[in-house]
């Protein structure tokens, strides 16, 4: 069955080409959405300015011609229903001049922040954004190789238990017929048979 399981780790990158050292790509904004469509208003943020998801990591982003990140790949609720559905990314980005992209990256941590959607007058050269898509990714959910094994993993599991419960609770029994026997006063009380001396 074709498609990745939900949350295995994606790894993403941006690249610019063709371009001299002078040039470093700036990932603004990355999410995703169901269909190909950047304008869909149904999206999840992968992040954006400060805001980061919690599983998803940025290696690099403005220091060169790469911007690269990963996450761990998921469904949409509208989708939950189905054994396979579609994520794809888009990434808004931009070029930036090498040495002033640290100038248009967000100040996080402080409640002032850098606007990076626009370039204010007198702000270091940058170009326009465009927006990348990449996908689409698929997706599935667990298989039905995965819950039959499962299923016969739990009913082996079930069985060996069981099995052992037995013969713990034989043993037990056993142990303690022997020890009723070997303890009985009869087989204790010795009896003198007066035709034998």
């Amino acid at each position: 069955m074709a498609g990745l399981t939900l949350k295995t780790r994606v790894f993403a990158a941006v690249k610019a080409t063709n371009l001299d050292k002078r040039w470093n790509v700036l990932m603004d904004y990355c999410y995703t959405t169901p269909s190909g469509d950047p304008n869909d208003e149904l999206r999840y943020d992968l992040f954006f300015s400060c805001y980061k998801d919690p599983q998803t990591t940025v290696f690099e982003n403005a220091k060169s011609q790469m911007g690269r990140f990963s996450f761990e790949v998921f469904r949409f609720v509208k989708h939950k229903n189905q054994k396979m559905s579609t994520v794809f990314l888009h990434c808004v980005t931009k070029l930036c001049r090498a040495d002033d992209c640290d100038l248009l990256m967000p100040i996080c941590g402080s409640r002032k922040k850098r606007e990076v959607a626009e370039d204010p007058p007198g702000s270091p050269p940058s170009s326009g954004h465009a927006v990348i898509t990449a996908g689409p990714i698929i997706t599935r959910g667990a298989s039905l190789n995965m819950l039959a094994l499962d299923s016969v993993s739990s009913a082996l599991i079930s069985g060996v238990l069981t099995l052992g419960a037995m013969a713990l609770c034989f043993c037990i029994f056993s142990v303690t017929l022997l020890k009723f026997r070997t303890s009985s006063p009869a087989a204790l009380t010795e009896v003198k048979n007066p035709d034998f001396k």
